[in-house]
């Protein structure tokens, strides 16, 4: 404290000199001196402050004694304090405002990315021609850019949690369109399977998972109709898509088409950038306890082990593996492998089989679109429904896959295209009813804090059920010379699955244990410091989340 005394000291009494000398009132002896000389003065009086503050720092920065150490320790919570920047946690979900944005975002998602996928089953007979391949391995190509698209959502999820869902988005629109743009040149099956499978796949799942997962972040008590108006928007993609991409595919061929739908593409970009960020304060409690875990004794040893250890434990969090050991969850997600595994077949299969009981290219695309009316209408219903708590959203979602798998067992006794009509219209009305749930079912079982991967994990099953299901669906047609098996394969596969959700339920159902208050008119935000201690006046939502 003595050398920092002296220091001040010497620095206060040589800048009060340089005032006095700069300062002082002009006499005539001044004047002349001025005309004479005139930078002189000023210039030895900067000269002497400029030798006294690097003086003055020599001595401040030097080697740390004792006494130094002293002054440093005082100095530090200052500094740390200025540094402190202070975080809003909302209390809860808005329900409302900006998040109806985010629901228009995830509605253009399911047209741009979900509807845009299932009607590519229209491009299946041209490659099949085209490249003169099996029904098979034709089939592999929109199974594989299915099964990308959800197989890596752990990884869509664990980078929108390490950046920004927006960022994710717009930048999976741009990779997207890259691919589509690649698939146009393509002259082979195995050159589609890479440029229009796997990277394509991989842009639409950083697309896709991110916009889903935000929906269920802006809203409870509405959740279930949030997520049923943007899912909708794959009903109205697959009504318009699926004929515009025949209509595409016949004055083009299959090389403009690609370039067309690589232009549609890129319209995700804008979903993205509606994408606006929320901190919930579970969020908080999740990393506390997340902080917790993480000031447990260890082992400070610097050693390759250790160091490899720390990085192993870093991405287990990051990807939320313990939530594969809950068993309820577990159950959810095996059981939903086996739902998308029998429903996943007719997307690729139902054009080609129409037509080989005698319809017509441009009427077998038709049908598709006649599912996505279907499932336009009731998926706004069953959100809607879901939300009045008459009945559990758990069940809700079981009669709805049910009813996908028994249409499936039905198939092989449609001989007309008027019975086929009918069927893809009650297959839309399941298919609807039970997909407006699933995100709303994760959010159950994992809670918001841990949706990012919950979604993923979800997504993950589905989409190995995609990439397995239409392959096996298409050797099983190369075998038998129909697809009759196929279908009652997948009926079979959808009804058995759904016997596991009655082993556990999920942990916090249809809500239970949340406030009565509803978050929207009055949602308050907790004010949290960079370490976590709370400022607990309340303060009403404003601009964050209104328009």
């Amino acid at each position: 404290m003595i050398d920092k005394k002296k220091v001040l000291e010497r620095q206060s009494s040589a800048a009060a000199g340089d005032l006095d000398a700069v300062s002082a009132p002009r006499t005539p002896e001044h004047a002349a001196i001025t005309e004479g000389q005139p930078n002189v003065s000023k210039r030895r009086v900067l000269k002497r402050q400029s030798s006294t503050a690097a003086a003055d720092v020599d001595a401040i920065c030097a080697p740390c004694t004792p006494k130094h150490a002293v002054i440093i320790a005082d100095e530090q919570p200052l500094r740390i304090a200025k540094r402190k920047k202070q975080v809003e946690y909302l209390e809860h979900p808005p329900d409302g405002g900006w998040g109806w944005l985010v629901v228009l975002s995830s509605f253009l998602m399911h047209i741009v990315v979900i509807a845009s996928i299932k009607s590519f089953g229209v491009f299946y007979p041209v490659f099949r021609t085209e490249f003169n391949e099996g029904a098979g391995d034709t089939a592999f190509i929109q199974s594989t850019l299915v099964g990308m698209t959800l197989i890596c959502s752990p990884i869509a999820c664990a980078l929108s949690k390490l950046t920004s869902c927006r960022l994710m988005v717009m930048s999976g629109g741009v990779l997207a369109a890259v691919g589509l743009v690649i698939s146009s040149f393509a002259r082979s099956v195995t050159y589609l399977l890479f440029s229009l499978g796997i990277l394509t796949g991989f842009a639409m799942s950083l697309m896709y998972s991110p916009c889903l997962t935000m929906v269920g972040r802006y809203f409870d008590k509405k959740r279930a109709t949030a997520n049923g108006i943007g899912l909708s928007g794959n009903g109205v993609g697959m009504f318009a898509l699926s004929p515009l991409y025949q209509v595409l595919i016949d004055e083009y061929s299959y090389h403009g088409a690609l370039l067309v739908i690589a232009a549609i593409t890129l319209h995700g970009c804008v979903c993205g950038a509606l994408l606006r960020p929320i901190r919930l304060r579970e969020d908080l409690e999740q990393q506390a306890l997340m902080s917790k875990n993480h000031r447990n004794p260890q082992n400070n040893s610097r050693s390759a082990c250790s160091k490899c250890l720390s990085s192993t434990r870093k991405v287990l969090e990051i990807f939320d593996v313990s939530l594969l050991t809950d068993v309820a969850f577990a159950l959810f997600v095996v059981s939903h492998f086996g739902t998308m595994l029998g429903y996943s077949i007719v997307f690729v299969h139902m054009a080609k089989h129409a037509q080989n009981i005698g319809v017509g290219k441009t009427e077998a695309s038709f049908l598709i679109s006649v599912m996505g009316i279907s499932e336009f209408i009731f998926r706004l219903i069953a959100g809607w429904f879901a939300d009045l708590g008459l009945v559990s959203r758990l069940h809700v979602y079981m009669i709805g896959a049910a009813g996908v798998g028994v249409c499936n067992l039905f198939v092989p006794f449609c001989k007309s295209y008027a019975s086929l009509i009918v069927y893809m219209a009650f297959y839309g009305l399941f298919s609807g009813v039970f997909h407006s749930l699933i995100a709303v079912l994760v959010r159950e079982y994992t809670g918001v804090a841990r949706l990012f991967n919950g979604i993923g994990w979800t997504l993950l099953a589905g989409g190995t059920a995609y990439l397995l299901g239409a392959p096996i669906a298409g050797w099983l047609y190369d075998a038998t010379g129909n697809y009759n098996v196929s279908f009652y394969s997948a009926g079979s596969i959808i009804v058995c699955s759904l016997s596991l959700l009655f082993l556990r339920k999920p942990r916090n159902p249809d809500g239970e244990g949340t406030d009565d208050d509803s978050p929207s008119p009055g949602n308050n935000l907790s004010i949290v410091d960079e370490d976590g201690h709370f400022d607990d006046s309340p303060t009403h939502l404003e601009q964050e989340t209104a328009i």
